[in-house]
């Protein structure tokens, strides 16, 4: 009798279409918003990247906006940002995101010990 709970390498992808479905329709959201806030993609990232780069975003956010910075004129595209530091960082073109994060994430804890 073979065991039901064994299902080889297989993922839970591969089980269900419609999970692949919904997980490529979230990671086309994460990716949109991302895009939308400036933030260059080259469509090598992972989706746990992508995960990260959009926690990474929302912690930035949150703490711009605990400082008082405006999202709308402290933004990657702003020629006139109120403060630099409130503007988040741009990815360098031969910058893995890995990379990247970790400047968001340094970006965010100097924002944060204001």
């Amino acid at each position: 009798m073979p065991d039901q709970w064994n299902r080889g390498n297989r993922t839970a992808d591969d089980l269900s279409p419609l999970r692949s479905e919904q997980r490529q329709r979230v990671r086309e959201e994460l990716e949109s918003r991302l895009t939308s806030d400036g933030i260059l993609l080259n469509g090598t990232e992972s989706d746990a990247q992508i995960i990260a780069l959009s926690n990474a975003l929302e912690s930035f956010d949150t703490a711009r906006q605990r400082v008082g910075g405006d999202s709308m004129v402290n933004t990657i595209e702003s020629s006139r940002p109120d403060d630099p530091r409130l503007v988040l960082p741009s990815r360098r073109d031969d910058e893995s995101v890995d990379q990247y994060i970790g400047r968001i994430r340094e970006a965010t804890r100097r924002l944060a010990d204001d």
